[in-house]
């Protein structure tokens, strides 16, 4: 059967559109994605299915291989480089050259930083030998900077974190990872330890993963609401810190009353006890804890604040829960008191409880 010239022509142009796509997005030294490719395609990944760790990948020291072997050995290593790249972080994982000794890896959402962390180690440890190998004289290694998905992240927002960490890494003695991570409204990287000279023990794996189960996901919100029995236990902890560090806290026992300044009906008190923890939650910072107390009372510990601030927050609180209160006819009273240190006795502060 004779194929028809017009249907030949246009498979040729489409095997050579194929082709071309493929030179647009492959980087000519090392066949790996080029920076265009990568940042479009990671972006897609995000857009679709978020989730994932970035990791920024600077070869320590690159400069001085072109300058003492010279730029086609160059070329080699970073060929080289690239094969075990693929070779490590293989299969779905999104590998590219960002350029000149700079790459980038995006992994699939189902590695947690902790895998990553171990393989971004692995590389460091098998560019060593491969440097060996190869005949470089001076230790051949990387530093590699990783972020971990957080909610509605782009490609350009997690490079900007996995490299703030690499830069950092950098000037804290390189060949290591370094996992940019957020504490207390504080960014700051901290280097995954990297054994040198051993072999690596798995501890400071344990030490991830412990991290990883203990830390709260994502920026927490409002106050941290407990049980009353954890709640205690929080405040005598506390109590124990202020024996040696210098700070302030405050009790503050909010206690809900109708216009008669009695206890609230029981008819009403779930649903305007729910509203006041509410109220309650929002008007607190994230560093502070809450309890109800009794069916009609909850109470607050604020930390590192004045007395002033104190009495600022209960009025926050007031003003918060002011539209509730107003149409059931309902008061907050409120007490504060300091928490001292546990050798201490404890003083009243203010009146006792005041009304709205």
């Amino acid at each position: 059967m004779l194929i028809d010239p017009i249907e030949k022509e246009l498979k040729k142009l489409q095997e050579e559109n194929s082709r071309l796509k493929i030179l647009s997005e492959v980087d000519g030294l090392t066949g790996l994605y080029n920076r265009l490719a990568g940042e479009r395609l990671i972006n897609d990944r995000l857009h679709k299915n978020a989730g994932g760790n970035f990791m920024v990948v600077d070869v320590d020291g690159f400069k001085k291989i072109n300058d003492q072997y010279g730029h086609l050995f160059g070329d080699d290593v970073l060929r080289g480089l690239a094969a075990l790249m693929k070779e490590i972080f293989g299969g779905e994982n999104l590998v590219g050259r960002f350029g000149g000794d700079e790459f980038v890896i995006f992994t699939v959402k189902e590695w947690d930083a902790g895998k990553a962390i171990e393989k971004g180690k692995e590389l460091i440890r098998r560019m060593e030998a491969m440097g060996r190998k190869m005949g470089v004289k001076d230790r051949f290694s990387a530093t590699i900077g990783l972020s971990a998905y957080q909610d509605k992240d782009t490609y350009s927002s997690m490079f900007s974190r996995a490299d703030f960490a690499l830069m950092q890494g950098k000037k804290s003695g390189k060949s290591a990872v370094y996992y940019y991570r957020e504490l207390h409204n504080e960014s700051r990287p901290v280097a995954a330890a990297e054994s040198k000279g051993a072999e690596d023990t798995g501890i400071d794996r344990d030490m991830e993963l412990i991290w990883m189960d203990l830390r709260e996901k994502g920026r927490p919100q409002g106050a941290y609401c407990q049980d009353y029995q954890t709640f205690k236990r929080l405040y005598r902890f506390v109590e124990r810190g202020l024996m040696r560090v210098p700070s302030s806290a405050y009790t503050v026992l909010l206690t809900l009353v109708d216009d008669k300044k009695e206890y609230v009906t029981l008819q009403d008190q779930e649903h305007l006890m729910t509203g006041l923890g509410e109220a309650i939650r929002r008007s607190l910072r994230s560093g502070d804890v809450y309890t109800q107390y009794s069916s009609c009372q909850f109470l607050l510990m604020v930390m590192g604040t004045s007395l002033e601030n104190a009495w600022k927050v209960v009025e926050r609180i007031r003003n918060n829960y002011s539209g509730e209160a107003k149409e059931h006819s309902v008061y907050i009273g409120s007490n504060i008191r300091p928490l001292q240190s546990a050798d201490k006795g404890m003083t009243q502060i203010g009146d006792g409880r005041k009304l709205m």
